[in-house]
């Protein structure tokens, strides 16, 4: 095995064990957040689950197109937001906050369906990402689908049990679907 080779082994292997540590790290988070009780509680897991996942890129570049997404995202233009995030995806296609911004941004444009897809996306490479579960309900609200919205926000619940938001909606939706809560 030449010189090369070794370098290049020991630079994946580095690369495979920090994504492992940041997923496990993620995934530690996550189990906390299923057993706190109180927002009070959840807050700094919720925070610190963010930063994780808006920084899991893999180099600078990528670093610095998600951080001019959410720049362009939050002065309100969406269309280069999604390209940067487009171009985030492309470059690293298992970048779960990509898909998850983007599909974010495609709702505040009213793309429902596309939304919709990316959220798909984010929950196969993430099934836990609680703020995909709460935009695949708001998601199936504007597409009329509240039996749908109700199994998102029942999803998330039983992630994030202490989410007032998703309480309050199943609570609503059931009463809105005629299902019996006693």
């Amino acid at each position: 095995m030449t010189i090369f080779m070794k370098s290049m082994m020991a630079t994946l292997w580095i690369m495979s064990a920090s994504v492992l540590k940041a997923d496990s790290k993620t995934q530690t988070l996550l189990d906390q957040l299923g057993r706190v009780q109180s927002m009070d509680q959840a807050n700094p897991i919720v925070q610190k689950l963010w930063k994780e996942w808006t920084a899991a890129h893999k180099n600078e570049k990528e670093k610095n197109l998600m951080a001019e997404g959410i720049a362009a995202m939050s002065k309100g233009n969406l269309d280069r937001a999604e390209k940067l995030f487009t171009k985030l995806i492309e470059v690293n296609p298992n970048f779960t906050e990509a898909w998850n911004k983007r599909a974010t941004l495609r709702f505040m444009a009213w793309d429902f369906e596309g939304s919709l897809k990316d959220v798909e996306k984010v929950l196969a490479l993430e099934p836990r990402h609680f703020g995909a579960l709460s935009g695949l309900g708001m998601i199936y609200l504007r597409l009329g689908d509240p039996e749908s919205a109700l199994k998102a926000y029942e999803d998330l619940l039983n992630i994030f049990p202490s989410n007032a938001d998703a309480i309050q909606k199943i609570i609503l939706l059931k009463d809105y679907l005629g299902i019996n809560t006693l």
